[in-house]
């Protein structure tokens, strides 16, 4: 799947470990002085790279924010396929609600990640969305985690998946972003509340039979 905020992808073993550092410090620098603060030159003075290195490889800060969002999602999924092998019997709410209990884990304890989120990728590729609808941004995490849930979790296909996934997504980033706002750590009523919500949501659209 091509990346826009990437120029070109690291082959090479030195290229490859010097993009993970610079995504490394953009990640540890959102943490410390956020979005807006963020500069490149910062990043790569971080990274130990010479600035001129940040657009050998990426699209300026935007691009590093993409291919973070991405890699963030890469992580994401690689925690949702252990958990989805410890489940038995795996149902639409139940996988909304590991969703939420990884975000939330990912939140605590991955740098970077309560800043990146992907409302800024918007790579090529296969779309589900219905012919002629315009894709917006986000549609790489409601798909990926669409097509895992019926490829890798094996739950049945969704009636209007596009909607359900994008106002699903939208609702638990609303949900996190109240309970992240009062800590670190996040205000477990809240992220109690936010659960109870995708469980309702979707016994209600997923198919029962």
């Amino acid at each position: 799947m091509d990346n826009p905020g990437l120029r070109r992808r690291p082959v090479q073993k030195r290229s490859i470990d010097r993009v993970e550092r610079i995504l490394d410090a953009c990640a540890r620098l959102l943490d410390e002085v956020g979005l807006d603060a963020l500069t490149t030159s910062d990043v790569a003075r971080r990274a130990g790279v010479p600035s001129g290195t940040i657009y050998q490889f990426f699209d300026g800060k935007a691009g590093i924010l993409r291919e973070l969002a991405l890699r963030n999602l890469d992580l994401l999924l690689v925690r949702l396929r252990r958990r989805v092998a410890e489940e038995d019997g795996l149902s639409w709410p139940r996988a909304a609600e590991l969703v939420l209990d990884e975000t939330v884990e990912m939140r605590r304890t991955v740098p970077g990640y309560t800043v990146v989120d992907f409302a800024d990728t918007r790579p090529g590729g296969p779309s589900f969305l219905p012919p002629g609808e315009a894709k917006e941004g986000g549609d790489v995490l409601a798909e990926r985690l669409y097509h895992f849930a019926l490829d890798e979790a094996g739950l049945p296909p969704l009636a209007d998946p596009y909607r359900v996934m994008r106002l699903a997504i939208q609702a638990t980033a609303a949900a996190l972003h109240l309970a992240f706002a009062v800590s670190g750590e996040g205000d477990p009523a809240m992220i109690e509340h936010g659960r109870r919500l995708l469980r309702a949501y979707f016994a209600d659209v997923a198919p029962t039979g």
